[in-house]
């Protein structure tokens, strides 16, 4: 076999990897006795605790030093916490697919939020997307719906079961929406040192909410704490660390791509280990938002990035590729959030046409 291919194929096989083990973190949810955020922290910890030994390795602090820090870096890893931690309770409160699902819109409120103020183009292909996403999420969440007795149906009229859960996933696609907006400002930051920051912004993020709602561990028992470090180390150190193989190998566009995986393998969990509902409707709502996130992905990938002022001029135009930050978010997290997270693996953007350099969603 020819030496790239194999390289390449060696490279969507461990990506492949990092997002079924990402798609593993709901499944985990629910074998351990604690609030969302609560487990969302320790994720995180895992994280952090796995980039900087690397950079301990590496030196890799030298350039965390040399980068000039900026608002963006903050409100980024800000985000990235809150779309993880809401991730991770709507996992709780809703089905796995469709907290997977929803937090996958994150992508769209980028797409709508850069359009506004950076003033990028909204072209048709967008348009379609926007649409394919918006119809996608009414049938999930059950606003648009079919039975054989009543045909199609359109209202409010929601399964109060899952309802509460929905919301929270649709919450955390917002979250992630925005993280992915704040990433596209610092392109010229080292892909290692946003990785860093990402994961050090976080789990602040959630551990000042921990301060504020303390968690209730009353029922966390020693199989709950197993289940915990289990999940951190799996989930967080160890998708984290195949991501890392996976960007020397792939192109932003590909990681990000099978990114998407992650939806699939938390559907599969919760219908295998949890016996959860997934009617057809909901199947194809699923199927059209992430048919609306890979079309924004391949039409990002396509366009050559333009730069006009400084990385952090929000009036500035920047056309940039938003497939690594969904990679990092795919890595520390959801998603997805969401996004789902669903969706969070998760940096900055390369230039389009050219091999991600960054070490981490």
């Amino acid at each position: 076999m020819n030496p790239t291919k194999a390289l390449k194929l060696k490279g969507f096989g461990i990506m492949f990897l990092s997002s079924s083990l990402m798609g593993g973190i709901g499944a985990f949810a629910r074998y351990i006795d604690a609030p969302g955020d609560f487990i969302a922290f320790n994720r995180s910890l895992a994280g952090l605790i796995g980039m900087t030994a690397i950079f301990l390795a590496t030196k890799g602090f030298l350039k965390v030093k040399a980068t000039r820090f900026t608002p963006s870096l903050l409100l980024s890893g800000i985000f990235l916490g809150l779309l993880s931690s809401l991730y991770v309770i709507s996992t709780q409160m809703t089905t796995l697919a469709n907290a997977s699902f929803l937090i996958y819109t994150g992508p769209i409120y980028s797409t709508v939020l850069s359009a506004i103020f950076l003033k990028e183009p909204l072209k048709k292909s967008m348009i379609a997307s926007l649409g394919a996403v918006l119809l996608g999420t009414m049938l999930i969440i059950g606003i648009i719906n079919y039975t054989a007795g009543d045909g199609f149906t359109v209202g409010l009229d929601l399964d109060p079961r899952y309802m509460a859960g929905n919301l929270v996933a649709l919450v955390s696609g917002v979250a992630y929406g925005l993280y992915l907006f704040f990433s596209r400002y610092r392109t010229d930051c080292d892909s290692n040192v946003r990785a860093y920051f990402n994961f050090l912004f976080a789990v602040v993020t959630i551990g000042v909410i921990l301060i504020f709602r303390t968690p209730d561990l009353s029922g966390m028992d020693s199989r709950s704490w197993i289940v915990l470090a289990i999940a951190a180390v799996v989930t967080g150190y160890a998708a984290f660390y195949f991501l890392t193989m996976a960007t020397r190998i792939l192109f932003a566009g590909e990681l990000a791509v099978i990114s998407y995986q992650e939806t699939i393998m938390a559907t599969v969990l919760g219908l295998v280990l949890f016996a959860e509902p997934l009617t057809g409707m909901q199947a194809l709502g699923g199927v059209l938002i992430v048919g609306g996130g890979l079309s924004q992905i391949l039409a990002s990938t396509k366009a050559k990035p333009k730069r006009t002022d400084g990385p952090d001029d929000i009036a500035s135009t920047l056309t940039a590729d938003p497939a690594e930050p969904m990679a990092q978010l795919a890595m520390a997290s959801a998603a997805t959030a969401a996004a789902p997270d669903a969706p969070d693996a998760p940096a900055a953007a390369p230039m389009a046409g050219t091999r991600s350099s960054r070490g981490t969603n």
